[in-house]
């Protein structure tokens, strides 16, 4: 009896030990180069605690390390064991460390919940060579300081002695204390370039972004690491650490209104002709080029006022956003219209547009030059189609009668008449049909709808009537893939007037979108079938 109370009692210890919390601690390696990194990894098992390192209340403390090591962003992974219904919830968090020094380092303990880890013996050894390394990151801004709203680009240079067979962004680019997603931003075309550093010739790949800080303060940018793997090195990973920069931004001087332009803007505008006829409308196109985001440019050309017998009729702007590696411009085309009411001599007087001298920190203008134009005599047109809308002011002709008395009975009696030969119209068109219908149904012609050349490509790849019903099955099915919305999204801005991206760019995400969609999956007997049947979204297809 006393041997099977024994017995029962070492049975539940050993259950309870197994089921006991356990706190354990690990690296991939315990000797590297200092051009080299390791893993470290804590695991909890058998416990509801999760491993946090970031965010609230975090139960990690990182900065341990960080004399010794630079370290990555953590990552953290939680699982709960339902196997039998025993065991808890596990949670590990892994982060990389890249050694600062050579030497011998020892990764400290770690308690959670009363539970500790063994410490860790690390060897760095030096770098194999004195030689500059063969692969490094620089990073840098085009400014320190800028104003509110001036456009900053920020930029990563990749250089690299060594043939690469890829590299990537680790993460993306981070702002404080305001999020990047909450910027004006843009990412830059990529660059290349060769240069000699230190006696050695380098490839260099840049990678910029153009942001516009929306309040002053200190704007700190968080650069992404970069992951590159060289031909030569098979399929380790080397990983470039990520760059902080610190910029001050300043508040615009009193008095300065806070939607002018910010940076000198280019002006250009097309030839009027030298000569032409009263009553007869005349127009120009004014360009406007200025290193701002999207929409700053206003809608309207300001300060436009032409001399008396002159009447203007602008319209809204025409945008464009252009990118290079430099940063972005926003081009707007402003398109004037003229009616002469007079005729003579008369110089148009010049265009100008203020603009905040980021340099000078103080407000100035770019201008455009008047415009000669002689307007010869012409009676008002016969035509009642031509008329122009009545004005406000009075205008004489070189007779000296008053125009303007006779365009409103005129312009009365041409929509009477109007009015009238519509009723008619529809009178002998109801007549029409009812004879139709007492012999025959009409057939109606089918409605023609015309549409982008890149949206009618999408919705023959989608088989659907519009993109959003094309993108709401795919995503239903692909929900993590995201090259075919943003070719939709990117669409839909090109076709609403709300685009952020150039005719090629939108072209571009398009063709990628479309061969997405286009793609074949194999199944397991080697037969092709399309993504879109039914097949292809049975789990045994596996996609290539």
């Amino acid at each position: 009896m006393v041997r099977f109370i024994t017995t029962f009692i070492c049975l539940l210890f050993g259950i309870a030990a197994a089921n006991a919390a356990e706190l354990k601690a690990r690296v991939d390696r315990n000797q590297l180069s200092a051009e080299q990194h390791i893993r470290f990894t804590l695991e909890l098992i058998n416990s509801d605690t999760r491993l946090r390192a970031e965010g609230v209340k975090p139960n990690v403390d990182l900065t341990l390390l960080s004399d010794n090591f630079t370290l990555s962003r953590p990552s953290a992974d939680n699982r709960y064991n339902i196997y039998q219904g025993r065991g808890r919830s596990s949670s590990t968090l892994t982060v990389t460390l890249f050694p600062r020094n050579p030497g011998r380092f020892t990764i400290p303990s770690f308690e959670i919940d009363g539970l500790r880890t063994k410490p860790i013996n690390i060897e760095v050894t030096p770098p194999s060579n004195t030689a500059p390394a063969e692969l490094f990151v620089r990073s840098g801004s085009n400014k320190t300081s800028v104003w509110v709203n001036e456009q900053l680009v920020v930029y990563l240079d990749l250089y690299h002695r060594i043939a690469l067979d890829k590299a990537s962004l680790g993460d993306n680019m981070e702002t404080e204390p305001t999020q990047i997603e909450l910027l004006p931003n843009w990412k830059l075309e990529q660059a290349r370039r060769s240069e000699t550093y230190q006696g050695y010739d380098y490839e260099v790949e840049r990678i910029a972004w153009a942001i516009f800080p929306q309040q002053n303060g200190t704007l700190t940018v968080q650069l992404p690491d970069v992951w590159a793997v060289s031909q030569s090195a098979g399929e380790e990973k080397r990983r470039l650490e990520h760059q902080r920069l610190t910029i001050e931004v300043k508040p615009l001087p009193a008095g300065v209104p806070a939607d002018i332009i910010i940076g000198k803007p280019t002006l250009a505008q097309t030839r009027l002709p030298l000569q032409t006829k009263q009553h007869q409308l005349t127009s120009w196109t004014v360009t406007v080029k200025a290193p701002v985001a999207v929409i700053s440019l206003p809608e309207l050309l300001p300060g436009v006022a032409l001399p008396e017998g002159l009447r203007l009729y602008p319209d809204t702007a025409r945008r464009e956003t252009l990118l290079n590696n430099d940063g972005i411009i926003d081009r707007a085309d402003y398109v004037l219209s003229v009616m002469p009411l007079a005729s003579g001599d008369f110089v148009l007087p010049p265009i100008r547009v203020p603009y905040f001298d980021p340099e000078l920190g103080q407000s100035d203008y770019v201008e455009l030059p008047g415009q000669s134009l002689t307007i010869t005599p012409a009676p008002l047109p016969e035509n009642p189609t031509t008329l122009t809308l009545p004005m406000p002011e009075i205008a004489l002709n070189n007779s000296g009668i008053n125009i303007d008395q006779w365009r409103w009975p005129i312009a009365t009696a041409l929509f009477a008449s109007l009015w009238i030969m519509t009723l008619i119209l529809w009178q002998r068109s109801r007549r029409v049909a009812t004879t139709a219908v007492a012999t025959k149904p009409a057939t109606l012609p089918a409605q023609t709808i015309v549409r982008h050349p890149l949206q009618q490509q999408l919705l023959d790849a989608f088989n659907s009537k519009t993109l959003e019903e094309g993108l709401a099955q795919w995503l239903k099915h692909y929900p993590e893939e995201k090259t075919v919305a943003t070719g939709v999204r990117a669409v839909q801005r090109l076709c609403y007037g709300q685009r952020i991206e150039s005719d090629e760019v939108v072209e571009q995400q398009v063709k990628a979108a479309i061969a997405t969609l286009n793609l074949q999956t194999i199944t397991p007997d080697g037969e092709q079938i399309s993504l879109w049947q039914p097949e292809a979204f049975t789990p045994r297809i596996k996609t290539r």
